[in-house]
């Protein structure tokens, strides 16, 4: 199984847009979020929020296929995955339809 991990910048305002949006695929959008895990070949995603004197981040941490997860959220026309799209250009003003501005990140340890 594979793994992704990515640090992605809260806009102003976005990290509390970030808790509502969790919120959200927690409760009332669950089997919407679970669906859409099966749909694209993720079995496990963890979001951190970190705070630094620069602002909040997002660290993100996907199990399974997680490029082909990002490739199939990009594309799709699904009404929840263009609601999580434009969720998530809310929260970091990144347009996950498009590739992704930075290259991925670097394993440099597994353990």
């Amino acid at each position: 199984m594979a793994s992704l991990a990515l640090a992605l910048p809260c806009l102003p305002g976005g990290a509390d847009k970030l808790r509502v949006l969790a919120d959200e695929c927690s409760s009332e959008r669950r089997a919407e979020f679970d669906d859409f895990h099966r749909r694209v070949g993720l079995e496990r995603e963890r979001w951190y929020l970190q705070r630094t004197p620069d602002g909040e981040l997002l660290v993100l941490y996907l199990e399974g296929d997680p490029p082909a997860a990002l490739g199939k959220l990009a594309s799709s026309e699904h009404p929840f995955d263009v609601w999580f799209r434009d969720r998530v250009r809310e929260v970091h003003g990144v347009d996950l339809a498009q590739p992704l501005p930075t290259p991925p990140p670097e394993l440099i340890l597994d353990r």
